[in-house]
């Protein structure tokens, strides 16, 4: 039946059918693939796991030849001349390299008790006793982490020293992957807040003096968000993050979890963010963002080997009268952050 609704189409129209279908075929064999990957290096030692994954991230900045043009083009963009094409290179192979070998590490989480999870971050548990404090006093805690080491494993890793964790993040595409992300994010008591619509939820959990993770430094139009420097170019940024701090009174941290030269990890929690208070919500949300994009952009910075440089980071464009929101008493256009971006190539 299928065939024959395709054959009475037009041309053009059983061309985008058929790119709709291998696309969709590509994403469903993909999620196999990786489903089937994470179960087998589960079994593997560590270290065996850790070398299959490096060699696996070697290959695909090999073959992904889309992707490896976008890590060059966005370094490039990102730091100019301060470094050679060499070394955009051997950043962007090596961001491959370590979201690899994270792998490795999640395929585990299901038999890692603490003290294992422990053993991987040795040095967490001083950083932690921040953390601890403020949720003791009664103030939730927003953790702003980018796409930056392995930020599925603080989930758990966190959770398993008894913060009372939230991660928020979309549901995957495929029911397959969605097993795999529910076991690690949900391992030692964490809890996995599907985004969309969750705003409200959020707002109680923080409220309750609880523990949110919020990933904030990729461009996606379908959220709520604003124009913000980052890395010196306008890149669509949510606004959700300062919203819940603003709403709620919770600090607002940024942070991450990184991988050591000796493949073990380390937390790293920069101080809250000041947060701006002028009573106009427009402004206050535009100015925070920004600052809190400057504080990822400074994690970034320091350790780009270990960001995900192929994702299209400045894919939306403000339009072309936008305008950040004046401060409180000055006059300037009527321009909102939330409006509705456009789309690049």
């Amino acid at each position: 039946m299928y065939l024959l609704s395709l054959c009475g189409r037009l041309p053009h129209e059983r061309t985008l059918v058929l790119r709709r279908w291998r696309r969709r075929a590509v994403r469903w064999l993909t999620a196999g693939w990786i489903h089937t990957l994470y179960r087998l290096l589960g079994r593997l030692p560590r270290g065996a796991a850790l070398r299959t994954c490096q060699l696996l991230g070697r290959v695909t900045w090999s073959l992904d030849t889309s992707g490896r043009r976008t890590s060059l083009t966005n370094l490039e963009r990102a730091f100019g001349d301060r470094i050679t094409r060499q070394d955009r290179v051997s950043i962007g192979r090596s961001a491959y390299i370590n979201l690899a070998a994270g792998l490795a590490d999640l395929s585990r989480v299901k038999r890692l008790g603490e003290e294992d999870l422990a053993d991987l971050v040795p040095e967490g548990t001083e950083t932690l006793v921040h953390i601890h404090r403020a949720v003791q006093s009664g103030r939730g805690i927003v953790l702003l982490t980018p796409h930056l080491g392995n930020w599925e494993l603080l989930t758990a890793y966190l959770a398993s020293r008894g913060a009372p964790v939230h991660f928020v993040g979309r549901p995957p595409y495929d029911p397959r992957l969605e097993s795999l992300f529910e076991e690690v994010r949900c391992r030692h008591g964490a809890q996995w807040v599907r985004r969309g619509g969750a705003f409200d939820h959020l707002r109680d959990l923080l409220e309750g003096g609880e523990l949110v993770i919020l990933l904030s430094d990729q461009d996606s139009a379908r959220v709520r968000g604003t124009w913000v420097p980052f890395f010196g170019h306008p890149a669509w940024t949510p606004t959700g993050p300062v919203a819940l701090a603003r709403l709620t009174g919770a600090a607002l941290i940024p942070g991450a979890l990184l991988r050591r030269s000796d493949h073990r990890y380390r937390i790293l929690l920069e101080p809250p963010i000041r947060m701006t208070h002028t009573g106009d919500a427009e402004y206050d949300d535009w100015e925070n963002t920004r600052r809190s994009s400057l504080a990822l952009e400074s994690l970034i910075e320091r350790y780009p080997a270990q960001w995900v440089w192929f994702h299209r980071r400045w894919r939306t464009r403000p339009q072309s009268d936008w305008s950040p929101p004046p401060p409180p008493g000055r006059e300037g256009p009527d321009l909102v952050g939330g409006i509705r971006p456009l789309r690049g190539d």
